[in-house]
């Protein structure tokens, strides 16, 4: 096989579509552990969702209100490897999505999980740049958005659980028990 479209097709693959193995991994987490852990990874997991949610369909787009950066294949005129609008660039929001994800995970201490989501984000990013929709610093300002956000949910979830606020500690009930 040609190295070019063998490179090509990792390429897309990574910046298209690994979004859903992801997505797959994270349901097959969810799933498949004993009982007595469900709820805890259940919470963890759904702060991660909170935090990557707030960090790409708030904070990214009031960024990209505020400032526009044309994505590099209009500012260049290419073709992309991948079809996409020609909207704003910065920052990325796959970048930000995906590494606060992988950051809240690490930083609840689910280790295995959390370095495949941040292989991940780091795979899904730097695909991205090479299929010529994001600037290497959109993928940067993403990143760190996205670890930023993770961190201060992370932190506040910390802090309410000391207090006894909020948590599986502070007796919220199973939905499925």
């Amino acid at each position: 096989m040609d190295k070019t479209i063998l490179g090509a097709t990792l390429i897309i693959l990574f910046a298209g579509y690994w979004e859903y193995v992801v997505v797959a991994v994270i349901l097959g987490y969810l799933l498949w552990v004993p009982k007595p852990e469900r709820r805890e990874r259940a919470l963890a997991i759904g702060l991660a969702i909170l935090s990557a949610a707030i960090t790409r369909f708030i904070i990214v787009n009031v960024i990209r209100f505020l400032y526009y950066r044309p994505r590099p294949f209009v500012a260049e005129t290419f073709t992309p490897l991948l079809d996409h609008a020609a909207n704003a660039s910065f920052p990325s929001g796959h970048a930000a999505f995906f590494m606060a994800l992988a950051v809240y995970v690490l930083l609840v201490g689910r280790k295995k999980l959390g370095w495949f989501l941040f292989s991940s984000a780091v795979l899904i990013g730097l695909a991205r740049v090479a299929g010529g929709i994001h600037w290497p610093s959109d993928i940067l300002a993403g990143w760190l958005v996205g670890a930023a956000v993770s961190f201060v949910i992370w932190y506040g979830e910390k802090h309410l659980r000391r207090r006894g606020g909020i948590g599986i500690r502070a007796g919220l009930k199973n939905p499925w028990e």
